[in-house]
């Protein structure tokens, strides 16, 4: 098996462990945040995380998600860090089924179309070219500097608005840039083992502060909220960490990338609005009817 391969597969096995992760712990995260009395305080997920380190659903959430990093750091060994983090988009279409028989429902035509177009838009995007080669490390301090702000722009804004779906939408946001800076520090310390570099420091604390802010998304709002808009960030952000950061780039076309990245955009959406994947409950606790 060619290592471009063997990486497509591990990111397709990490996709899917953080699809299972993501399911366990929403579902878990939102429970908890509804019952608490103090469900306006700045973080959520420290008046929660008593009641998660109880639950039986979200510690196995936690077992999928480190697995799932385990394959993801495995995938980025043998391949491309864009390459690997597009493939994770996925995680949407293992998310799916998942939601649909934990709700008892069949999936929609709509379902199968967003797939389609999500397959179909990460396929065209690969094709424009993958950047590879070594990090260039002299870029690293401005990239990591734009990073910080976009997290703090990003954070600011969700307690700026009123809406608990556009203020998990942001803290995922927020989230998906940890994930993506996760990807970039392991893509540099994973080729260097058994050597000790400072990315390999860097991964605890990038993954730490990204964990946070998951459960933070997945107490405000639903599933496809926080998952969406993290499936948007994270790839889309480590593609311009690879064109940006690598030593040899892409050259992308303008308007078959736009293209690209307009169908995938297109299939995540009809994803994310399906009423399969609409598990929310209102403020008071009571399950809202979804459409058939």
């Amino acid at each position: 098996m060619s290592s471009g391969l063997l990486s497509a597969v591990l990111a397709l096995v990490s996709a899917m462990l953080f699809a299972t992760s993501a399911s366990l712990q929403q579902s878990s995260a939102r429970k908890a945040a509804l019952a608490d009395p103090d469900a306006t305080r700045v973080l959520a997920v420290a008046g929660i995380f008593r009641a998660l380190l109880t639950s039986p659903r979200w510690l196995a959430g936690q077992v999928a998600s480190v697995a799932g990093f385990l394959s993801h750091a495995a995938a980025l060994r043998y391949g491309a860090l864009p390459m690997v983090q597009a493939l994770l988009v996925v995680q949407l279409l293992f998310a799916l089924p998942l939601a649909a028989r934990r709700r008892g429902r069949a999936l929609l035509r709509r379902d199968w179309v967003g797939t389609l177009a999500v397959c179909a838009g990460l396929a065209l995007l690969i094709a424009q070219g993958v950047p590879h080669g070594h990090v260039r490390t002299s870029a690293l301090p401005a990239a990591g500097g734009l990073i910080l702000v976009a997290i703090a722009v990003a954070l600011i804004a969700s307690r700026m608005v009123g809406s608990p779906q556009m203020r998990s939408a942001l803290t995922a946001v927020a989230a998906g840039c940890c994930v993506s800076t996760t990807a970039v520090v392991t893509a540099i310390a994973v080729p260097a083992l058994p050597h000790l570099t400072w990315a390999l420091f860097a991964i605890p604390v990038t993954t730490t502060v990204g964990a946070v802010l998951t459960q933070e998304a997945f107490a405000r709002g639903s599933l496809p909220t926080a998952l969406t808009t993290m499936t948007i960030t994270d790839p889309s952000l480590s593609y311009l960490a690879g064109v940006t950061l690598f030593a040899v780039g892409a050259r992308p076309q303008p308007l078959p990338l736009a293209f690209a990245a307009a169908v995938v955009i297109t299939g995540i959406v009809l994803l994310a609005n399906s009423p399969t994947l609409h598990d929310e409950r209102d403020p008071g606790g009571v399950e809202v009817p979804v459409p058939g």
